[in-house]
């Protein structure tokens, strides 16, 4: 699938990522919200809302854990 530019609105703790534009794949608007946090296991930023999301077995948008969020190459990892 085709990647698209999303904006990330981050306050603190909290990050939003948003889709400014409508596509046949991803409505516009909010795509996810939550706290973001350091996943140890998979070394990896996570968008968690409940305080287990950190100690989640998996990760990804393929699972179902919280998503990641690559925030050196601005990457919104999805399945």
């Amino acid at each position: 699938m085709q990647g698209m530019p999303l904006v990330a609105r981050v306050h603190g703790r909290h990050i939003e990522r948003l889709n400014r534009t409508d596509s046949n794949v991803w409505p516009k608007g909010r795509m996810a919200s939550g706290t973001l946090m350091w996943h140890a296991a998979s070394r990896q930023w996570i968008i968690g809302n409940p305080k287990e999301d950190q100690r989640a077995q998996e990760v990804g948008g393929c699972s179902d854990g919280p998503y990641v969020v690559d925030l050196v190459n601005r990457i919104y990892w999805t399945c």
